[in-house]
């Protein structure tokens, strides 16, 4: 029986699809990100009995181990945290293989050597930089003093389609140019070389070091790519068709947190790596960012757009408008509302209707409701950047759209008063017309069947997490307002001025 080690990761999941595809039968463990399929397993690999027991019972033959911590700044600034994940998982679990006569698989960076001299062969002088590149050397060491059957497979960057974009280091590249702010600009290293590999092309060769013949350090690479990050931004921003007159290239060596090697090209004389096929570049980008890549919001695109559009801190400027309501009425009960941090807490990852039930009873709670929709006449409301243009410019091309609230209808009628332009917007989801407020995706899935005229793409557009949550599973495509923080964490757009729409 084949263990993989850290199934839900990057490497994991890639080595769980191909053995999936082959047909071939594997265990995979998982810690805190939970998959849920019967042959994957919660595992505390800091506890060697329990681990030894675990490798017993199910008459493991051989162990893939993907667990590690490679982002290098968060490796840079935590060093206990990641020698732990790093070396000392390494440490007891290959320990463990080799007492029970398991052959052990470990992959390796290529950050072990410092990037001052091409190609590095496996026996290369090893000098790793910075923190993440030292964690891994020290858990080679690990393996070759615990273990007789073993590989250590070292490679470049790694990237994926299975994962989020911040989770692929390649991928991660693309984000500054979905991140589509007018006026943001930005640096990317167009100095140090990157050869990246796409891991289901790993995975193939994972599978052969399976096989008792292979023992040792290896390396495996793609032998053609070699890329900048600005040059990986130019090929992402051509397949999404965005300008990334933006990014402005850094021509000189720049380093984060964490210094990287300026070139690591690896090389090895125990394989024949043309013997191995490699996807081609530009086709695995493509794989990769086809999620983001719809029709221009055009007239000529626009049979085959449907656009969910959500109301409050998107189009109209109104967070601050219901917050100084509800201060207000908080106010009149002698109460201390929220701080305006707090606040934005609550409205963009939660619900201020649970906030309320914690301070007032029911009845009080309604009586609340309905001073603050009074208080709310008396506030000045505004569009949101350009967002008036565009939606005239949805009504007057005739776009399939939909506006989807988590607000009332009564407060809505209040705000049409104020900004006309609401008015000619025929079709809306009201809280009043669904059970469950976002994030649960009720709403957008109740407009999804009401309004959606089988268009090609659906797109959303959103300002708050609990928004994206709701939006993700009714849409192709997630276009966030103006909250970096969701950026950083999701895969969507970025942008704060809807004239980029127009």
């Amino acid at each position: 029986m084949i263990l993989i080690c850290g199934a839900s990761g990057l490497v994991g999941k890639e080595m769980c699809n191909f053995l999936d595809k082959k047909d071939i039968n594997y265990i995979g463990t998982y810690n805190k990100n939970k998959i849920n399929k019967s042959n994957m397993y919660q595992i505390d690999f800091s506890k060697p009995n329990l681990l030894e027991d675990f490798l017993l019972f199910h008459k493991i033959k051989c162990c893939i181990f993907c667990i590690v911590e490679r982002l290098t700044d968060v490796c840079e600034n935590s060093w206990n945290e990641i020698k732990t994940t790093n070396v000392d998982l390494v440490h007891v679990t290959s320990y463990l293989c080799n007492k029970l006569n398991i052959k052990f698989i470990h992959l390796s960076t290529d950050y072990v050597f410092d990037g001052s001299r091409q190609p590095n062969l496996p026996d290369s002088l090893k000098n790793p930089l910075q923190n993440y590149g030292i964690s891994k050397l020290i858990s080679e060491y690990r393996v070759l003093t615990n273990c007789k059957k073993y590989c250590i497979v070292r490679t470049p960057v790694l990237y994926s389609t299975l994962s989020k974009i911040h989770d692929n280091a390649v991928c991660l590249i693309g984000k500054n140019v979905m991140d589509i702010r007018k006026n943001k600009l930005f640096k990317e290293d167009n100095y140090s070389i990157r050869r990246p590999l796409y891991i289901e092309d790993l995975c193939n060769f994972i599978y052969d070091c399976l096989d008792e013949k292979y023992n040792g350090i290896y390396h495996f690479y793609n032998p053609i790519n070699k890329y900048t990050k600005y040059e990986i931004c130019q090929k992402i921003g051509t397949f999404l068709d965005i300008n990334i007159d933006k990014i402005i290239q850094n021509n000189t060596k720049s380093e984060g947190l964490a210094p990287r090697p300026y070139d690591t090209q690896l090389q090895d004389d125990k394989i024949n790596i043309i013997d191995y096929s490699f996807t081609n570049f530009d086709d695995s980008i493509e794989k990769c960012f086809n999620k983001f890549k719809h029709p221009k919001i055009n007239i000529q695109n626009k049979d085959d757009i449907f656009i969910l559009l959500d109301m409050d801190g998107t189009i109209i400027d109104s967070n601050m408008v219901h917050y100084n309501a509800y201060k207000s009425v908080f106010e009149k009960y002698n109460k201390i509302f929220l701080t305006t941090k707090q606040w934005d807490d609550i409205i963009l990852n939660d619900n201020i209707d649970n906030y309320l039930k914690t301070i007032f009873d029911e009845t009080t709670f309604h009586i609340i409701k309905k001073e603050k929709q009074h208080k709310l006449l008396h506030q000045d409301i505004s569009f949101t950047n350009n967002s008036d243009k565009f939606i005239r410019f949805l009504i007057q091309n005739e776009f399939n759209f939909c506006m989807v609230t988590n607000t009332n209808k009564e407060t809505v009628d209040t705000f049409k008063e104020k900004l006309p332009l609401l008015n000619e917007i025929n079709q809306w989801i009201y809280r009043d017309d669904y059970n469950l407020p976002k994030p649960n995706n009720e709403c957008y899935e109740l407009a999804r069947k009401k309004y959606h005229k089988n268009e090609g793409f659906i797109i959303g557009i959103e300002d708050s997490m609990v928004g994206y949550k709701a939006l993700k599973p009714c849409t192709d495509l997630i276009y966030i307002y103006n909250n970096e923080a969701i950026f950083k964490k999701e895969d969507c757009y970025l942008f704060d001025d809807f004239s980029i729409f127009l």
